[in-house]
């Protein structure tokens, strides 16, 4: 196996389940630094979207991979 495609193997993934993981990851930290500039400028929008962000991408790494 290719040297640079380790990784997905080493969390019991193929390359296209990881890369699809990456990039939900991605768009779901691309929306919440979104809202997280919206609550810098508004702190009373988005209040807790931060927070939010953290138990979904929490969740979602324990359902994916064999960690």
């Amino acid at each position: 196996m290719n040297k640079l495609f380790m990784h997905p193997q080493q969390v019991c993934m193929t390359y296209l389940e990881h890369f699809w993981f990456s990039m939900e990851m991605s768009y779901t930290f691309g929306i919440a630094s979104i809202q997280a500039i919206v609550h810098a400028f508004y702190p009373d929008a988005c209040v807790h979207s931060t927070t939010d962000t953290i138990h979904t991408v929490q969740t979602r790494l324990k359902q994916v991979g064999c960690r």
